[in-house]
């Protein structure tokens, strides 16, 4: 195709960042390449080449493709999230509270349906749009849907030197629980991520890979409160530790629950980009809320080199 610039414009939602293409407006010809090239944490994008005075620096955790459809009641957004690495991840939480944001500021409307490839999520927009809650399907530790290779669930059982849990909340994820939180100085943070969650997301348990959580719970949720847990994810896709993820937030939570670790459900999860809520009920569709912004907007190469 020939050359030509794509209008973008990037958002957060507690630090996961990723630039949005409105794919009705704009095509991509090979959109993994786009999202390599973009999101590169060395040499991508940057709000710097675009006069922003702040940003996060280089790249973006994920290009959202999307294409707003209003003739639906609530308004229907196609999402697709293509992933640094360029591959196509099947849901993304906060990828999808940014969507419910963008949309929001295409529409004026405050709820959506998102379509996903996990399936079509509920979304919505606080009054002044800087938050945004979405339906995140109900967690499974079904093996064959994590998906895990073997027919009993994953569950607390070391897997290449961290003990985990596999649970499906969207994508598959491994969550292992450790002692101390942030603010303890032999705690989660301590813990070279990158280092231990790649052999994790790669093994052989893990036919389509998993995402690498590590979680510590700073309160139990016995008392007045929520339950509160600190959380690290190495994202496959990103090959690398974000600063949010959601789906790793709600599979904290679904696991904390199933070990018995928090009590009642509803929880706070606070990984290194802010704080997410977190509803798991029994039965029926997780919730995940959380802050949502707008850094800034531009255009880039549609066929990068």
């Amino acid at each position: 195709m020939s050359a030509h610039a794509v209008p973008f414009e990037k958002y957060h939602g507690t630090g996961n960042d990723f630039f949005v293409v409105d794919a009705d407006a704009e095509v991509v010809g090979d959109r993994a390449a786009f999202a390599r090239a973009h999101c590169d944490r060395e040499t991508g994008a940057a709000g710097a080449d675009f006069g922003a005075e702040s940003d996060g620096g280089r790249g973006a955790d994920g290009v959202l493709f999307l294409s707003v459809e209003e003739r639906f009641n609530p308004t229907r957004v196609v999402m697709t999230l293509v992933q640094p690495d360029g591959s196509t991840a099947t849901m993304c939480g906060n990828g999808a509270r940014v969507v419910a944001r963008w949309a929001h500021d295409r529409t004026g409307d405050r709820e959506f349906m998102i379509d996903t490839q996990a399936g079509t999520r509920r979304a919505s927009v606080n009054a002044d749009a800087t938050a945004a809650t979405i339906e995140m399907g109900e967690p499974t530790f079904a093996p064959a849907r994590v998906p895990v290779a073997r027919d009993e669930p994953l569950v607390d059982e070391p897997v290449e030197g961290l003990t985990v849990t596999a649970v499906n909340t969207g994508v598959p994820h491994a969550v292992a629980f450790v002692d101390g939180g942030r603010d303890d100085p032999d705690g989660i943070d301590t813990v070279d991520l990158d280092a231990v969650a790649p052999a994790v997301r790669h093994a052989d348990a893990f036919p389509e890979g998993a995402n690498v959580n590590l979680a510590s719970v700073v309160d139990d949720g016995s008392g007045d409160g929520p339950a509160v847990i600190d959380q690290r994810t190495f994202e496959r896709g990103v090959e690398g530790e974000t600063r949010s993820c959601g789906t790793g937030a709600v599979a904290i939570v679904a696991v904390a629950q199933r070990l018995g670790l928090i009590d009642g459900e509803s929880a706070v999860s606070r990984p290194p980009g802010g704080e997410l809520e977190i509803t798991v009920p029994a039965h029926g569709h997780a919730t995940l809320t959380g802050p949502v912004a707008h850094e800034y907007e531009g255009t880039l190469p549609a066929d990068p080199q």
